[in-house]
């Protein structure tokens, strides 16, 4: 298992070259005795950031992110684990297939079974907040938050928390056979600004689960 974190916290690493143009930033962390990949999306193309993970071995791609808050169920500092998405993003890449004669990759399920039992197994006993086991998250623009109007939106057409960074690096790193999940946790009330947890508040979790699986 070689996995890479999608951060909402931009990160410093090597940047590398492919047919798509550059990649982003990739940064190598050490967790343990294990090399994990963290990159955050930025202006770089999505579709170059992903082929350089599949380049460089990553079979796992994980999404970290603080969140806002849809449902009046969840609170700040809850975790968790969506088993769907609306992607409420455009004019983006997502996918490699446009120059070529059809082919697309499903999106069902919409995130790797494996990998999200991994993570509410080792959120079984989370040292803060509660654990959701499910829930709908909404992907919308990276260059901007939700307005209130577009979070009550989202919230009546289904999704239970609201990120940024989900769409298009996951869904195109799923054309490369990379499995992907998300952990979240919520930071804020959708359509309201706030702060949000430093990618290495994900760690122990993270760690946990690589250990295991040895």
């Amino acid at each position: 298992m070689q996995l890479a974190i999608l951060s909402d916290t931009p990160q410093t690493g090597t940047v590398y070259e492919n047919g798509y143009g550059t990649s982003a930033p990739i940064a190598t962390l050490t967790l343990g005795e294990h090399t994990v990949y963290a990159f955050s999306q930025g202006f770089a193309d999505p579709r170059a950031t992903a082929q350089a993970l599949n380049d460089q071995g990553v079979t796992h791609l994980w999404l970290c992110e603080s969140v806002g808050a849809l449902s009046p169920l969840l609170e700040v500092g809850d975790w968790l684990v969506p088993d769907d998405y609306i992607d409420g993003t455009r004019g983006q890449h997502y996918t490699t297939f446009s120059e070529k004669a059809g082919g697309y990759v499903q999106q069902v399920p919409p995130f790797d079974p494996s990998s999200r039992e991994a993570l509410l197994q080792a959120l079984s006993m989370p040292s803060e907040g509660r654990v959701f086991r499910r829930g709908v998250l909404v992907c919308v623009s990276n260059t901007r938050l939700e307005t209130p109007a577009e979070a009550q939106f989202w919230g009546r057409a289904g999704a239970h928390i609201v990120g940024r960074y989900l769409s298009p690096c996951l869904t195109l790193a799923r054309e490369l056979d990379i499995q992907v999940a998300a952990l979240t946790r919520v930071a804020r009330i959708g359509g309201v600004s706030g702060d949000v947890f430093p990618i290495e508040s994900y760690f122990p979790l993270i760690q946990s689960i690589l250990q295991k699986r040895i």
